[in-house]
């Protein structure tokens, strides 16, 4: 259904602004309207900063570092200079720097390239994050802060530049704008990587839920809302029986869906929405940093989930995701070895966890 759409929109594209594919994995789809961009623009990509802002604010404190923070903060950095950049051209509308003339109509301009660049990096950023995960938690592989820090900041220098040199050495042509014109169609670039990626872990969520339902079940009715020291805490009792550590990779399961959807399910519904819908949403605008913590948490729920039963994991490992409390999720599965050595009881409690 999606492709359905995305060949009828670019076949729009193809007759308006003669527009092409890059090696048929993306398409370019032209807004149904005229409209001046640069307003609608502005409004959209400081909409984008502040969000960016508020949730490096609220929940990236004492994070571990990880690739995908890395790519977060690039991200969040890349839409600042996009911002300063539509927004000096808005100001100014018509200027010269270093020799090159620039005027209102490349605000859309440079937005079409950035969004071909934030088109083809969900699934290298999800890629790498993934291979990070599995280095570090799965294997266990132990790598110093310092030399950590450098490889990540090489690897997402490398994924941003390759990006942005596969868009501008692609042979798909750029709309020719008529500057005489005060308004036209402004395209952007659609992603059906950021499509299939949330087909994929939505797909994956809904068969994790039919392969543990009857536990779901037994962890749903178990359940507890107690507050304690003035926050709220959410409880998941022992079944009768059950013995310190649980034991079974389906308990497992059914705890680590719980954990991520008591922080994601706002987002999981509005994935369905879109994949239902099909929505072509614009890649600058489809690229955001809740999207890159939400495919965060996710691999590093699958992570944890390869490790078991081996839980010899970290504070600082099970830091990385600012949004969901991975550490009370899996103290029922560890030994208490394995909690004494890893401190995982020294910080208070946060507003909500599930247990």
């Amino acid at each position: 259904m999606y492709d359905h759409l995305t060949f009828i929109d670019a076949a729009v594209a193809d007759n308006t602004s003669g527009l092409d594919t890059m090696d048929g994995h993306e398409l370019l789809l032209a807004d149904l309207q005229s409209l001046e961009p640069s307003c609608i623009l502005l409004f959209i990509m400081t909409g984008k900063v502040l969000l960016n802002i508020l949730i490096f604010g609220a929940r990236c404190r004492n994070v571990g570092a990880s690739l995908m923070a890395c790519c977060c903060l690039s991200l969040a950095v890349v839409d600042l200079l996009l911002l300063c950049a539509i927004s000096t051209i808005h100001y100014f509308q018509d200027f010269t720097i270093l020799g090159f003339r620039v005027t209102s109509h490349h605000i859309c301009l440079f937005t079409q390239i950035t969004s071909h660049t934030y088109g083809i990096l969900h699934l290298p950023f999800f890629l790498a994050s993934g291979l990070d995960y599995y280095l570090t938690i799965v294997k266990s592989i132990h790598i110093s802060y310092g030399w950590s820090a450098l490889l990540y900041t090489a690897c997402v220098v490398l994924l941003w530049a390759g990006a942005f040199a596969y868009v501008l050495l692609s042979p798909a042509e750029l709309p020719e704008v008529d500057p005489e014109q005060s308004s036209y169609l402004c395209s952007f670039y659609i992603s059906s990587q950021a499509f299939y990626l949330s087909l994929c872990i939505v797909g994956s969520i809904v068969f994790g839920l039919v392969l543990c339902c009857s536990e779901m079940v037994a962890f749903l009715k178990s359940l507890k809302v107690i507050s304690f020291a003035e926050n709220t805490v959410v409880l998941f009792s022992l079944t009768p029986g059950d013995k310190w550590p649980i034991q079974g990779g389906k308990h497992l399961l059914a705890a680590l869906l719980f954990t991520f959807l008591g922080s994601w399910v706002p987002f999981v519904v509005l994935q369905v929405i879109i994949l239902v819908l099909s929505a072509p949403i614009p890649a600058y605008m489809d690229m955001n940093v809740p999207w890159l913590y939400f495919m965060n948490s996710f691999l590093l729920g699958v992570s944890l989930g390869l490790k078991y039963p081996d839980f010899q994991v970290s504070e600082k490992t099970l830091s990385r995701d600012p949004f969901v409390a991975w550490k009370y999720c899996v103290l029922p599965f560890m030994y208490s070895e394995q909690i004494m050595d890893t401190s995982l009881l020294k910080e208070p409690l946060s507003p909500v966890r599930i247990v």
